[in-house]
């Protein structure tokens, strides 16, 4: 009886050096302060689905951020001809709310994002290439605004307009790369750039009826997909200055005829031309000089609801 009490004893002891060993060897999970800061942030989609994820010698690392909102879903730090930025897949996985809290956290301060799209507007083909300017937000199921939780000062919180709806240099930059890169090779000869358009976001979980589509369409809607509507207004609402690139991958229900085929086409052709474009658009990002008046700030803080005269009232913006 007492080797059996004191096998265990050895077998216990065996047992929590193993663990110990086992804690030492498993690496400590990556910390946002373990990376160098960046400004910059790609929020991905359909437009490059796994194409960074596969790529080599880009990805450095990744860490999740806790917000006063939630706990971040992974956020990969990245670098493109020595330039840092964060890279979020597939807008989130979900959480909304939870990426923009946390890349405003981080101090970013430009972000690309974008999508693959039905095209409403005959003119925008499969493949084509869209730089949206404005938007509609049919959006029921995630939070109108950022909560209060997200922002530093509760008591200063953004009611911000959207006129223009993204930031002007970076769909600049953004029309720039892309014309660059589909001219670069005849083998996007079939595909043209649409430098504006009105993209709208349905309620996602389904495609849209055909009857639904030409309702959109005599609304203005030029395009449809179902994440980038949130990230225009969260974006703005946090501070980060947005674009959005977007690919047409099909014609929206009703305008013409497409298969699932139809996307397994698409995504191989269109994810790595689309990864390369915005990775080339990530350097001229960054080299826009810090005091740079940039036309969203202005845009979103409402003047104090006072009766006083404008030179007696406080002002509300930082």
């Amino acid at each position: 009886m007492r080797f059996l009490e004191g096998g265990r004893a050895v077998g216990l002891c065996i047992a929590l050096m193993l663990t110990m060993v086992t804690a030492i060897a498993a690496p400590a999970a990556k910390q946002a302060k373990d990376f160098p800061p960046a400004k910059i942030a790609l929020v991905g989609g359909t437009f490059i689905n796994d194409a960074l994820l596969n790529s080599t010698g880009i990805m450095k690392g990744s860490f999740k951020l806790k917000t006063k909102v939630g706990i971040s879903p992974e956020i990969w730090y990245c670098e493109t001809d020595g330039v840092p930025f964060y890279y979020v897949h597939m807008h989130g996985n979900g959480n909304y709310v939870e990426t923009w809290a946390a890349l405003a956290q981080l101090g970013v301060r430009e972000a690309i994002g974008g999508a693959t799209a039905g095209g409403i507007n005959r003119a925008m083909k499969l493949y084509d290439y869209v730089v949206p300017t404005d938007f509609i937000d049919m959006n029921i199921s995630r939070p109108l605004a950022m909560p209060i939780e997200a922002y530093p000062d509760p008591n200063l919180i953004p009611i911000p307009r959207y006129v223009p709806a993204m930031d002007p240099l970076l769909q600049k930059i953004l029309i720039d790369e892309t014309r660059s890169a589909i001219r670069a090779s005849h083998d996007y000869d079939d595909i043209t750039l649409h430098e504006q358009g009105v993209v709208i976001q349905s309620r996602g979980g389904r495609f849209e009826t055909a009857a639904e589509v030409r309702m959109m369409g005599q609304w203005g809607a030029d395009l449809v997909t179902m994440s980038i509507g949130t990230e225009m207004t969260y974006a703005r609402m946090m501070g980060i200055h947005y674009a959005a690139l977007v690919s047409i991958s099909n014609p929206a229900e009703g305008v013409g005829a497409w298969q699932w085929e139809t996307l397994k086409q698409v995504y191989p052709r269109i994810n790595p031309l689309s990864l390369r474009i915005v990775l080339a658009a990530i350097p001229k990002i960054a080299a826009i000089p810090a005091d740079t008046p940039r036309i969203g700030d202005a845009l979103r803080f409402h003047p104090e609801m006072t009766s006083a005269p404008a030179a007696d009232a406080k002002a509300v913006s930082p």
